[in-house]
């Protein structure tokens, strides 16, 4: 049985039906998910080479204005660093914002579990420390001052256990700055709009739930960032 991460609670309702696979929400929170959640085995399986391939040729089309954008997002989290300048991007992808950090004096460095994108990563940009690790097993020798993770906890089986791994990761003080897409893109009037993507896309917050989400991980100081092609960013220190 999936829980909430916001509440706790296991009381839900049926949200739709969309390709064999059942999406639920959780009345209290408005949070929506898979209700037969994968396992993270099952989950990594579906960021594989074909993945990798759609996202490296993507990337490679769009590469100047996807810099652009991870400059000004890098820009956005170091103005917001008290102290330090260690930064880690959790779900790297092909390293545009890691290299954003470097170019602005950062110490960044990224992890992602696919090996094609960390591969493509080093050859798009020899000088940037990447490896090929989740962020579960990943036991850095010393920990950071930033965490940068960009559409990626939508794709994870268990939102909750995962965000802790950044609480883990910041020194205190430090700073998380997640992004991720809102339910509201896809759910008008409590009726489902869009395909919701699943399986790769597996649970959804809105703007009212995820900061209680990140309270109840351990985070404090949320603030919204504005996202001019919608969904969420957000803020937030660990204490």
């Amino acid at each position: 049985m999936v829980n909430c991460p916001i509440t706790g609670s296991s009381e839900h309702e049926v949200l739709a039906e969309q390709n064999g696979i059942t999406w639920i929400r959780f009345p209290a929170s408005e949070y929506i998910c898979m209700r037969d959640m994968l396992t993270r085995e099952e989950a990594a399986e579906l960021q594989g080479e074909e993945t990798a391939t759609g996202y490296i040729a993507t990337y490679d089309k769009k590469f100047a204005s996807k810099l652009r954008r991870s400059k000004a997002r890098a820009r956005f989290l170091k103005r917001r660093l008290k102290s330090g300048h260690r930064v880690l991007d959790v779900g790297c992808n092909v390293g545009f914002f890691v290299e954003a950090c470097r170019q602005l004096g950062l110490d960044a460095e990224g992890i992602d579990i696919n090996p094609q994108l960390i591969a493509a990563a080093k050859e798009n940009f020899s000088a940037i420390s990447v490896a090929t690790i989740a962020v579960e097993d990943f036991q850095p020798d010393r920990l950071f001052d930033g965490i940068y993770c960009s559409e990626v906890i939508e794709h994870t089986v268990d939102p909750f256990a995962f965000a802790t791994e950044f609480f883990r990761l910041l020194n205190p003080g430090g700073v998380l700055y997640l992004t991720t897409p809102s339910s509201d893109e896809y759910i008008k009037d409590g009726k489902v709009v869009r395909d919701l993507s699943a399986p790769d896309h597996k649970l959804y917050f809105n703007r009212a739930n995820i900061g209680p989400f990140l309270n109840r991980v351990g985070f404090s100081s949320i603030s919204h960032k504005w996202a001019r092609g919608g969904g969420l960013q957000v803020a937030a220190r660990k204490a």
